[in-house]
């Protein structure tokens, strides 16, 4: 396990609590739905891809806020079961922690999320942990706490650290361009993409991504895999790993944003970083949970020397 107090990879995000209910259908209509399996977890993108970074073997932590409720501890000791830094994680009296319900349909792994936000307060640019973000080798962004996540992009590279950006699917904001030019790696769900190019071709999205000057932007689609383009000129197809069975596709996203900066981290290029994303994001499909299956450095090299004998 890493060293919870070393900062490679910093993140600020959203840590919720999870209740993840397997069923035969979404409901369409009032009524009752028996769940033929339940489990509790920590989520939230940001949090996900820490948790999977330091279960790899980066050092990890976290910026956030929560209440002090009965999600907190939970929470918490979540965080610190990965060996993900919780120093930064504030917990404000009287108020209440995300928590979200996610219904994972049985055949294929698709879900549906129901959530409450929480009331904490957001965290302001005057109580960003400025040292440890001048320490940390990367920080991962996903737009949670803005704008002090913009001005912590600026301490970091300030410093001579790199940014990465989760532009999830469903999450677009165009408030989000003033945060892009400071962003290192910038990889996005194929929603995401869509919506800031205003085009459906994958070559001209990647362009778009390109226009922001980030080392390295990338576009993932589920099982079609993910595709990547570089300042230098590069471009690849990093296909998805096929695992069975799958059992929910929740955190996958999370997953190869942590495992990808993992990799960066230790040094790999970019194909690399790819590579061992897209295996650990498939193994985490195999388990309930967006945290289901984060899988060791052993079995995601194991994963993608099966694939590459095959």
């Amino acid at each position: 396990m890493p060293d919870p107090g070393a900062c490679d990879i910093l993140g600020i995000g959203m840590s919720m609590l999870d209740s993840f209910q397997i069923v035969d259908d979404f409901p369409a209509a009032p009524g009752v739905t028996e769940v033929s399996d339940v489990r509790f977890a920590g989520g939230g993108p940001v949090p996900t891809a820490l948790c999977t970074a330091a279960r790899l073997g980066a050092g990890s932590a976290i910026i956030d806020r929560i209440g002090d409720d009965w999600c907190a501890n939970i929470i918490r000791s979540e965080y610190e079961s990965f060996g993900v830094s919780t120093r930064d994680l504030q917990l404000e009296k009287d108020r209440s922690s995300t928590f979200g319900t996610v219904l994972v349909r049985k055949r294929d792994g698709e879900r549906h999320i129901i959530f409450h936000p929480g009331n904490f307060s957001v965290l302001i640019e005057e109580e960003l942990p400025v040292a440890d973000l001048e320490a940390c080798h990367f920080l991962h962004l996903n737009g949670r706490h803005w704008p002090a996540c913009v001005s912590a992009a600026k301490i970091v590279q300030e410093a001579g650290g790199k940014v990465s950006f989760d532009g999830g699917a469903h999450r677009y904001d165009p408030k989000f361009r003033d945060l892009l030019p400071l962003v290192d790696i910038l990889i996005v769900a194929r929603d995401f993409a869509e919506k800031l190019s205003a085009s459906t071709d994958r070559d001209e999205q990647l362009a778009a991504l390109l226009r922001w000057d980030a080392d390295i932007v990338g576009i993932t689609d589920g099982e079609d895999g993910s595709w990547f383009a570089t300042t230098k000129g590069e471009s690849f197809h990093q296909p998805a790993f096929p695992v069975a069975p799958v059992v929910d596709t929740t955190g996958c996203g999370d997953v190869f944003h942590g495992a990808f900066l993992f990799a960066r981290n230790r040094g790999d290029e970019w194909a690399s970083c790819a590579r061992i994303a897209s295996a650990a994001a498939a193994l985490n499909a195999t388990a309930l949970g967006g945290r289901g299956n984060l899988a060791t450095l052993a079995e995601v090299e194991s994963l993608i020397a099966s694939i590459e004998q095959a």
